[in-house]
């Protein structure tokens, strides 16, 4: 027995139990579409206003110093550095000084070059840094073995430089300062 066509399913009652779904059926195209009740707008109101207008790049002023002084130099008020003739006697000298280098401690020097006192020499360097592989590395090596990869890439952790101890030594005299193992 085949189902009955949709015509012939709207025509019957619903089945016993079904009266609860009440179905409204799907509005038909032509009804969603609509036509706009005014034109659209033209091209001169719809854009906006610049909202990012090109600037001009701002001007400073001068200062012009008075005719005792002036003898064609005029000064820049931000700088106050002289431009002319003689502007060498305008010019306003400015010392600029950075801070001196603080030495750190030896015990405080990490995996990457610092500034420290040698406390064999007592001289202020950078200390020198030669990687070598440490315990981490050879670890990370013994457990590659163990995994099975035996063929030259238990060998990788005794080339990576985060694996590796770092040894800091002064430049100047050549000797140990500090290893920071890893």
């Amino acid at each position: 027995m085949e189902p009955p066509s949709y015509e012939e399913a709207s025509h019957h009652p619903p089945a016993h139990g079904t009266e609860g779904f009440n179905c409204v059926a799907p509005p038909a195209y032509d009804n969603s579409l609509f036509s706009p009740s005014t034109p659209p707008p033209a091209y001169g109101e719809a854009i906006q206003p610049d909202l990012f207008p090109i600037l001009t790049t701002p001007t400073v002023p001068t200062v012009v110093i008075p005719p005792p002084y002036n003898s064609g130099v005029t000064v820049h008020p931000l700088t106050q550095v002289g431009v002319g003739v003689n502007s060498r006697q305008a010019q306003t000298v400015v010392v600029v000084s950075q801070p001196q280098p603080v030495a750190i401690s030896v015990q405080a020097l990490r995996d990457a070059p610092g500034l420290v006192r040698c406390p064999h020499c007592r001289h202020l360097v950078t200390s020198k840094v030669t990687y070598s592989p440490g315990t981490a590395a050879w670890c990370a090596c013994i457990f590659i073995a163990l995994m099975g990869l035996i063929c030259g890439f238990c060998l990788i952790p005794l080339m990576l430089r985060g694996l590796q101890d770092v040894h800091h030594s002064c430049p100047h005299c050549g000797r140990h300062l500090h290893v920071y193992t890893k």
